[in-house]
């Protein structure tokens, strides 16, 4: 597993939440962790960029990042990826970033719920990852 960064500043937010969303249907946090540089390189932590691509972008970028898990289930992740991108759109990057930042699972799940695909499994692993207490 490739060492995580510290859980400091907003970027680290982005890097757990989109961690959390590509480990689940049987793929662990350990797993998607192999390919964390990859995700970094191919900026799939920018909620900017989330906004900005496609799901065929960001299918693209998720190959490329070495997390190809199929054509069928790597196009269900981007597609996950990009209804983030359009709960950013809606919502704002500042306010997202600040919500996902904090250390409030209520407010973390009244955020990310209603996004598609993200649900308790993910919820999960975000405070997990956060060191967040349910």
């Amino acid at each position: 597993m490739t060492e995580k960064q510290p859980k400091t500043g907003n970027f680290a937010a982005w890097e757990d939440l989109v961690v959390s969303i590509l480990s689940v249907n049987n793929y662990s946090l350990e797993k998607t962790y192999c390919c964390i540089n990859g995700l970094r390189e191919q900026g799939l932590f920018s909620p900017e960029n989330l906004i900005r691509w496609n799901p065929g972008e960001i299918g693209s970028r998720l190959k490329s990042a070495g997390y190809d898990r199929g054509r069928f289930m790597t196009g269900l992740f981007a597609q996950r990826l990009t209804a983030l991108g359009m709960l950013v759109a809606s919502t704002g990057p500042e306010v997202c970033t600040k919500i996902i930042s904090s250390t409030d699972p209520t407010a973390i799940k009244a955020l990310l719920l209603p996004v598609h695909g993200i649900g308790p499994r993910v919820i999960d692993n975000f405070c997990i990852l956060r060191e967040i207490q349910k």
